[in-house]
Formats: structure tokens, C-alpha cells, sequence
């Protein structure tokens, strides 16, 4: 019988991840130093309070402001190194047997210095790598609460417009609590009629009411983290009965304190309740994890055996931000493949 929380089974697992991040400074200043470990990174450190002192979105700005404490020069911001530190991701991706992945991509600086379409065009100019290792890849544009729907429209207006570059989709992150999700039906509704799939960070910070709002107001068919969603029962109905899939990120949602440990983390409570999930690694460099690490350690703390592992990655190919069609050739392909790994 086979072991699904063997490292070697799991990682022969044909997988789709549909929530990372490109982490683009961190992974930045990761080639700059991997060039020249001598290479002096300008700026001073920030004064950053202690991470674990704080939880929720508080801790991640913190997590993300530590890493960031020696601020990268303006010229690492390339076009090439873009594209570099995409492809790196999707090797990596490959590496773990993925066969689609969606990229998010959002970082404030790296918009101002290459604008958006800039930024999308080294992005589309890395993701070369997926097609050379056969994969399937999509970017999905990340617009943040904090900086207003102006922003955000102006954001997606831009990346509408970006064709040959594919983007899939629009993501809405940031602070859920304090910018709520009517704030910007406009831009992403924008998104939405232009055929863009639509993701929202809700129910990670904030309570139940955010997914309603995400699924409701913004027409989302995922959702970011949406672990609090567990807390309503009526609200689990939903999700299930609308084919909402949450991308659940287990590692990171343990690392700001929302859930306790991976034992008490909810996803057994939502596959129990028949809602689609699938897993993912969020922030891979920041928080030192990968996909097949999430798996097995999502196997280990809540017994899942190989049918219904094999079966995460399904339901996340059924969520993929692909044309129907695409979907449907991934599903097979992740299913097939599974196969063949299960009889050799």
C-alpha cells in the first residue's frame, strides 16, 4: 500500500498550484547575491518590531518588512531579472511534478519602476520556462485594499489590456478588514467582464462575512485562505453548492497564529463538508515551504490518504483560471498521471 505522507509519493504527485506569490523582492535579492555574494544591498535596515509579537496581517507586514530590511537599488528591477526570477518559480514548480500554476503578481515597486504592462511582459518573457518543462502557466495581477479602488482600477485597466502575456486572472488582498470588498465592485467588475477570473484574500484576517462579500458583491469563484469561513455553517452551503474552491495555505495561515497548529487547522472540517479546497504555498521564500511540503504535511496532521490527496489536485484543476476546455485537458492529464504513478 502505498504511503501518502512519503515524501517520494507525494512528490511524484502531478499537482496545480493556484495561489503563489512571485515574492518579487525576496527572490530578487536571492539572484543578486547567488551572482555576487559580495554584492553590498543599499539602504539601511528598518527599525521592524518582532513578528511574533503581533498575528493576522499585522505579522505578515512584519514577516515581509523584516526580509525586506536591506531595501534593494532601483536597478535590480529589470526586465531580465524579472523574467529570471519567473522562470526560477516555475522550475521550481516543475521540480515538484506541478503541471499549472498561476503566479500573483503585485509588489507596489516593482509596478512603479517597470509599470504594470512592463512588469507583465518580463513576467510572459520568463513564463517561456513553462512551456519549455510542459506546463501550463497563467499570471494573476494582484490589486491591494490599502491603496484605494482608483488604484486598483487603474491596475486592472492595464492589465486587461495586456494581451500576450497571460494574465488569467485578478486577485483582491490586503486588509480585508478595513477596506471592505463593495469598495471595489467597479474594478473588478471591470475583470470580471473582460473574462479575467477573479480571486479574493477574505475569511484569512477577518471574519465570514468577507467570503460572503468576495463570492456575493465581487462574483469570486475563489478564495484566498478562507479559513473562517468555517465558522458559518450556512456559509460552508454556499460554497459547496456555487462550486467556490478556498486555496487553502496551510503553512502560512500556522506561521501569522490563525490557527494554532496544522492539527487544528480547518481543511478537514471543509472536505468533510464537501467544499472544494486545494493547497497551496502562498509566500514559498518568505516562509520556507514549498507545494509538496504543504501536502505531505497537510497528510500527516489530518490522515489523508492518496485518493483524496490525488483529489485536491483535481478540484484545484477544475478551479484553474483556464478557458473550459484547458480545465477540463488539465484535469485529465493530472488524473492520468496520477494513474500511471499508482501503478508503477
Amino acid at each position: 500500500m502505498v504511503n501518502a505522507t512519503e515524501p517520494p509519493y507525494i512528490s511524484a504527485l502531478p499537482k496545480v498550484e493556484l495561489h503563489v506569490h512571485l515574492e518579487t523582492s525576496l527572490r530578487l535579492r536571492r539572484l543578486l547575491q547567488r551572482c555576487d555574494p559580495d554584492l553590498p544591498l543599499c539602504g539601511q535596515p528598518h527599525n521592524v518590531a518582532d513578528p511574533s509579537l503581533f498575528t493576522g496581517y499585522d505579522r505578515l507586514r512584519r514577516l515581509r518588512y523584516a526580509e525586506r530590511a536591506n531595501r534593494l537599488p532601483d536597478a535590480a528591477y529589470t526586465r531580465a531579472n524579472i523574467a529570471a526570477i519567473t522562470a526560477e518559480l516555475i522550475a521550481e514548480a516543475s521540480d515538484q511534478s506541478v503541471r499549472h500554476v498561476e503566479v500573483r503578481a503585485g509588489g507596489q515597486r516593482a509596478f512603479s519602476i517597470l509599470g504594470v504592462r512592463g512588469m507583465l511582459d518580463a513576467m510572459a518573457e520568463g513564463a517561456g520556462e513553462a512551456r519549455r518543462l510542459g506546463l501550463s502557466y497563467g499570471t494573476v495581477v494582484t490589486v491591494i485594499r490599502e491603496r484605494g479602488p482608483e488604484e486598483a482600477g487603474r491596475i486592472i485597466a492595464e492589465a486587461v489590456a495586456a494581451s500576450g502575456c497571460a494574465v488569467v486572472g485578478v486577485d483582491l488582498a490586503g486588509d480585508e478588514e478595513n477596506y471592505p470588498a463593495g469598495l471595489f465592485s467597479a474594478p473588478i467588475a471591470r475583470a470580471r467582464d473582460a473574462g479575467l477570473g477573479i480571486t479574493v484574500h477574505a475569511g484569512e484576517f477577518a471574519g465570514p462575512a468577507g467570503v460572503w462579500a468576495a463570492v456575493y458583491q465581487l462574483g469570486a469563484t475563489r478564495i484566498g485562505h478562507g479559513i473562517r469561513a468555517v465558522e458559518d455553517p450556512v456559509l460552508l452551503d454556499r460554497l459547496r453548492e456555487r462550486g467556490v474552491a478556498l486555496e487553502i495555505c496551510p503553512t502560512s495561515n500556522v506561521r501569522l497564529g490563525l490557527v494554532s497548529t496544522m492539527s487544528a487547522h480547518p481543511v478537514g472540517k471543509f472536505l468533510n463538508q464537501g467544499v472544494p479546497v486545494t493547497i497551496n504555498s502562498d509566500d514559498p521564500v518568505l516562509l520556507g515551504t514549498t507545494l509538496t511540503g504543504e501536502l505531505a504535511s497537510v497528510a500527516r496532521a489530518h490522515c489523508l490518504g492518496p485518493e483524496i490527496l490525488a483529489n485536491l489536485q483535481v478540484t484545484a484543476a477544475r478551479a484553474a483560471f483556464l478557458p473550459a476546455a484547458g480545465r477540463k485537458s488539465l484535469e485529465q492529464a493530472v488524473v492520468s498521471q496520477t494513474c500511471r504513478g499508482e501503478r508503477r
